[in-house]
């Protein structure tokens, strides 16, 4: 009898682990989002519509940029996310071979979101561990964080938060991405934007990014 009774209780733990563990992937999004907020982490911006590169977006950012390190140049530019889309694309595409594409760009309070398509099968082989079965050879991902100004008046993407086909990654995993993407030197967490100098602050709203000209002495 005493085995009997050891035998169902195995049985229904078992039963209770693959119950939470169903549950835990059908609702995995939500999971994340109050995990997220438990952090004091906004959710990913639903309000915030996600824009594709702008035809010329990289050309008209880049000259917004000279004006505002020219001599004479104006206080601060504004860009949207559609510029910045132009400029992340046309980076991390090349310096990725095209194992991160698609680019695209959604806006939020101090916040930059980027989605694309990342193809898995080119990433080094131990990138996903034990999870590299559950994902096929193009997944969507999507990451987020601050766009902050750099020492000598560079601008970086520090992101903090990363999704590979509605699976939350942890932050840990996020630098060691951005090295196998090659868009990211050893030991380094963020990713600078391209083509852009002498900028002193940034601020990140859901209509633009305005960065403000640097003061040099």
């Amino acid at each position: 009898m005493g085995c009997l009774k050891a035998i169902f209780v195995r049985v229904g733990c078992l039963v209770v682990l693959v119950a939470a563990a169903v549950l835990g992937f059908l609702y995995r999004r939500e999971i994340w989002d109050t995990y997220r907020r438990f952090r004091g982490e906004k959710p990913v911006a639903a309000a915030a519509g996600f824009a594709a590169p702008a035809p010329r977006g990289g050309a008209r950012a880049e000259d917004a940029l000279a004006r505002l390190g020219g001599r004479g140049g104006p206080a601060y530019v504004d860009l949207t996310a559609a510029e910045i889309a132009a400029l992340l694309d046309r980076e991390l595409v090349r310096c990725s071979n095209r194992v991160f594409d698609s680019v695209q760009v959604a806006l939020d309070s101090d916040l930059i979101l980027v989605r694309g398509q990342l193809d898995l099968s080119r990433l080094p082989r131990d990138f996903l561990g034990p999870l590299a079965g559950s994902f096929g050879g193009r997944e969507p991902v999507e990451a987020g964080g601050a766009l902050v100004a750099a020492p000598g008046g560079a601008v970086r993407w520090k992101p903090d938060r990363l999704r590979i086909h509605d699976f939350p990654f942890p932050r840990r995993v996020i630098p060691v991405l951005l090295r196998a993407l090659h868009v990211a030197a050893p030991g380094d967490s963020g990713l600078a934007l391209p083509g852009i100098r002498g900028v002193g602050d940034v601020r990140v709203t859901p209509g633009w990014v305005r960065l403000y000209r640097l003061d040099r002495p």
